[in-house]
């Protein structure tokens, strides 16, 4: 180790910092007084680092909603006076960190793409940026991708702006290719959404290096998409009170509306007395009217919010019942999820089963899971938002449904004769069509999920029959005649 003064924050050597010859005594006490302020300055940042790191690791261990302010104190290190001279309370903590995560990862993507040379470089430069700044920190990324909706409302909007700046790089890049043309907003949403869950899962797990690798077939399904044809550019077309009315008759299929509904409100149990009903009807009932309880509660006020003792009361069962049928909140909440995943799942099915041609029937799945979502819009909510942040395994059964879905894509590549894309298509394909339906949860708007049927369908079928080809299925043309071993895009 070199001997001699130690360096300066930034980087002088003592000789560039010796004073000026003679100073006064005004110059003096200036010095001295900026000198002391850049070093409580620099004292502060070191401790909203200190706080930021972390929340990063209490919320990677617990999850924001179940991290404690006082968790964020002892693992930094600080006192309760000092988190609270930074920040007003945990929700303003977890914003701060997120910001911080967030302009470090921009940072890295901003750079990277300038310094990419042009088409195609720039879609690779932005993927691949995106990715090295998720493995460079883990433990930020659930934090940034999926505990920052926890927060609520201003997280929510954290989350949009962030998913905003990204698709103006996709944007962007894909549009630097020659022969000129666009690319639709709903695809650069679908985009985002697919490179986000092929990042999510394998950073996770530790898959740096098969992750680095799928860039090359990720930037080739993303510039799939460009061109966006003249008939998905257009804005979705509003569903019509006929169309509406029709969707909310299918109701009663999924908890949230399992039960019927009382025609004068009040509680929904049985009526009281010898009713000549079987052992296993009570059953049943209780069952649905708690899964219904369930649901509503945590799509009205969060899983956080949701008790037990009200799960009973809405279900109009005693704690007693409640604890027969299920362990936990968690328990219910994890079997209100599997049967409406289920029964969505097999809508789905039945539409897909129904079209000979698999074009046809993947847009007929599309629609049958979105008119599905839509009529049941408690369900809906837990199904996309609810999962991924209640608790770690409910977060992993909703990526696992996800998957599920994206099975009734893989049928078809016999049928299509082109050119198999990679597997990773698939996979981004379904997250790229989760993240659609989610954008809408988010901004309340469940019941119009059926006006992305045409948008949707574009998104799963560009990448195996090119763009025209899948705008005509996705906006109901009759698909043209397949033909023999024609390579993707053609």
């Amino acid at each position: 180790m070199a001997s001699g003064a130690p360096a300066a924050d930034d980087g002088s050597t003592p000789a560039e910092r010796a004073p000026e010859p003679r100073p006064g005594k005004t110059s003096v006490k200036t010095s001295v007084k900026t000198s002391g302020a850049q070093a409580r300055e620099r004292a502060r940042a070191r401790q909203r680092l200190r706080l930021a790191t972390a929340t990063i690791e209490c919320v990677a261990k617990h999850g924001y909603r179940a991290t404690r302010v006082a968790d964020v104190i002892a693992c930094a290190g600080v006192s309760r006076k000092t988190f609270y001279e930074h920040f007003d309370n945990k929700e303003d903590c977890l914003l701060a960190t997120y910001d911080l995560v967030v302009a470090e990862g921009m940072r890295r993507i901003e750079h990277a793409y300038l310094e990419a040379s042009g088409w195609p470089d720039g879609v690779e430069a932005a993927i691949g940026a995106l990715f090295d700044a998720a493995i460079a920190n883990p433990d930020a990324l659930r934090l940034s991708l999926v505990e920052i909706m926890a927060v609520g409302p201003a997280g929510i909007e954290r989350r949009r702006g962030t998913i905003e700046r990204y698709q103006s790089f996709m944007r962007e890049a894909l549009e630097l290719a020659p022969g000129g043309g666009t690319v639709a907003d709903v695809s650069l949403k679908a985009i985002v959404g697919g490179l986000n869950r092929a990042l999510y899962r394998r950073v996770l797990r530790g898959e740096d290096e098969e992750l680095r690798a799928l860039v090359p077939d990720l930037a080739a399904w993303a510039t799939s998409y460009y061109p966006t044809p003249a008939a998905i550019l257009t804005e979705p077309t509003p569903l019509s009170d006929a169309r509406r009315a029709a969707i909310a008759m299918q109701s009663g299929r999924a908890p949230g509306t399992l039960a019927p509904h009382p025609l004068l409100g009040g509680r929904r149990g049985l009526p009281r007395g010898d009713q000549n009903v079987s052992r296993s009807f009570v059953v049943q009932s209780q069952r649905a009217r708690i899964l219904d309880a369930v649901t509503n509660l945590t799509a009205q006020d969060g899983y956080a919010s949701l008790k037990v003792e009200e799960i009973a009361e809405r279900a109009a069962v005693s704690l007693v019942a409640f604890y027969e049928h299920f362990a936990d909140k968690e328990d219910a909440f994890l079997v209100a999820y599997e049967v409406g995943h289920g029964k969505a799942l097999a809508a789905v099915e039945r539409a897909y089963v129904s079209e000979s041609d698999w074009r046809l029937a993947v847009r007929s799945g599309i629609d049958a899971l979105f008119g599905f979502l839509a009529s049941e819009p408690s369900f809906a909510h837990i199904a996309l938002i609810d999962a991924l942040t209640a608790t770690p395994h409910t977060a992993e059964r909703s990526k696992e449904g996800v998957g599920a879905f994206a099975q009734m894509l893989v049928p078809g590549l016999e049928q299509t004769h082109v050119v198999a894309p990679p597997t990773i298509t698939v996979e981004a394909i379904a997250g790229g069509v989760f993240d659609l339906c989610l954008h809408y949860a988010i901004a309340g708007r469940i019941p119009d999920l059926p006006e992305l049927v045409p948008s949707a369908t574009y998104v799963a079928l560009a990448p195996f029959l090119g763009g025209e080809e899948a705008a005509r299925v996705a906006v109901g043309q009759a698909p043209r005649a397949r033909r023999a071993s024609a390579p993707v895009g053609a």
